[in-house]
């Protein structure tokens, strides 16, 4: 069978373009269906469900479990631009290439820096996995942990992907098992009188559509695999698969952990409050350990795991095309992974565990940078249609393009709602440190994107003649 991996290059200098295919070339395409389909599920059942679902029921009280619906359904409005364009275009860094070649350049480097900030959340993971550990063992040194436990993470993933994809599988095995064991346990000693208007929205609409855009943090994530294009060994068909299998499965799960979460014990003890009340309530000691391990400590360390896999390859392709020095991209030779930019990320990380920064602020703060980031790739799928007709029409996973810009569309109004919901809620300084963020990327981006050494760089992004090779 044939397998067509499809690159994007950002100029059409002949020595540039080899130059890029051979760098690419080093990052091994060892990634199979199950493999993405583990790493998506490892991105997405994460810290979300474990630390938002006690803020969403102090919202709307028994209206989680429908919040969950609605923003299962959301996220994978959301997902869908992102689906075709892994289809018709998959390619290593594929959020920040699908921006600079499909947008603008500028637009895409805009995005990265975005993008980039906004991951100071790979801290969060860290630090809740401590605090998880210290409700078993109250002796446990939040910062010491959380620094260990990063620099785990870090490590393995300098070994390659293929390592990260079998720990991160093995993950999110015990993951969805102990999930499992919550829903089916606590299923039977739910109460199913309290699910009726009044207790579903139990302050207005407004809250109840608060929670859901809360919730839409703990159902989104899937779009990761759309970063490893480059690596998956049948993209096209791998990317909008992964995508709607792992989206499903999430939807599940959380509509049955929202319906015990809040069908168990009164409101009034769950509310604000973690799981943990509710599984001790439901589960002898031994599951109850099984959950508060397996459940959250496990899902903290692999969404930490499945994130440091993906996170660099948005740089990566930047590093080609002149915005950062082309050292900062370097493959390791060994392991066919970027080491410097996982250092980056992981120095990034090590920030808020040093500063002792809250992880409320830090969520909030990186949750909104990052959906507002996300605006610059969804907008992109427009192009599609009319630059790329023939590889459109082609691609397995497609859409009418009216469609296709109906959705984007809605989903480009969704990104930026729940942005705008999280971004509001934090303090002065943090929102014009925000203003002062986007300012500073569009200054850097007008004096950067004159200086880059690449002639050719701005051209082949804007020109209608783009160049797209096809390996067969």
């Amino acid at each position: 069978m044939q397998k067509m991996i499809v690159y994007i290059y950002g100029w059409s200098c002949e020595g540039e373009l080899l130059n890029m295919v051979n760098e690419e070339g080093k990052l091994k395409k060892v990634l199979g269906l199950r493999d993405s389909i583990g790493i998506a599920l490892g991105q997405i059942i994460g810290a979300g469900i474990m630390s938002i679902t006690g803020i969403a029921i102090a919202l709307t009280g028994t209206g989680v479990p429908l919040a969950f619906v609605l923003s299962s359904v959301f996220m994978l409005i959301i997902t869908i631009p992102l689906a075709v364009l892994g289809s018709v275009l998959p390619t290593t860094g594929g959020m920040y290439t699908y921006t600079s070649r499909l947008l603008s350049p500028n637009a895409g480097f805009v995005y990265l820096i975005l993008f980039t900030f906004g991951h100071l959340t790979i801290a969060v993971y860290a630090i809740s996995f401590a605090q998880y550990l210290q409700g078993i063992m109250p002796y446990t040194p939040i910062m010491l942990v959380s620094f260990t436990v990063l620099t785990f993470f870090y490590l393995i993933n300098l070994f390659g992907i293929k390592f990260m994809s079998s720990l991160g599988k093995a993950l999110v095995a015990i993951k969805l098992l102990s999930l499992l064991v919550f829903i089916v346990w606590g299923i039977s000693k739910v109460d199913y009188s309290v699910f009726h208007p009044a207790e579903i929205f139990p302050q207005g609409m407004g809250s109840f559509l608060t929670a859901v855009g809360i919730t839409s943090f703990a159902s989104g994530g899937a779009y990761a695999v759309v970063e490893l294009g480059g690596e998956m060994k049948r993209p096209q068909r791998d990317i909008p698969l992964t995508i709607f299998i792992s989206s499903g499965i999430v939807a599940l799960l959380y509509i049955g952990i929202g319906i015990v979460a809040t069908g168990v014990l009164p409101i009034s003890h769950v509310a604000g409050e973690s799981l943990s009340d509710v599984a001790r309530t439901i589960l002898p000691n031994p599951l109850f350990l099984f959950f508060i391990i397996g459940g959250a400590m496990f899902a903290l360390a692999s969404t930490l795991n499945v994130t440091f896999s993906w996170v660099t390859r948005g740089m990566l392709v930047a590093s080609r095309d002149g915005w950062l020095p082309a050292s900062f991209g370097a493959i390791n030779r060994r392991y066919g992974t970027p080491h410097w930019l996982l250092t980056f990320y992981y120095l990034l990380g090590v920030i808020p565990i040093v500063t002792g920064v809250s992880l409320t602020t830090v969520s909030q703060l990186g949750v909104g940078i990052l959906l507002i980031s996300s605006i610059f790739p969804v907008l992109s799928a427009v192009q599609l249609p009319r630059k790329y007709p023939e590889l459109y029409r082609k691609a397995p996973f497609t859409m009418k393009p009216g469609l296709l810009y109906t959705i984007v569309i809605i989903a480009v109004g969704l990104l930026a709602f729940q942005g705008y919901l999280l971004l509001s809620r934090l303090s002065t300084p943090l929102i014009v440190g925000n203003i002062v963020l986007v300012a500073g990327a569009i200054v850097y981006v007008r004096i950067v994107g004159k200086r880059r050494v690449n002639k050719y760089a701005s051209y082949a992004a804007s020109s209608e003649s783009q160049d797209i090779k096809l390996l067969q």
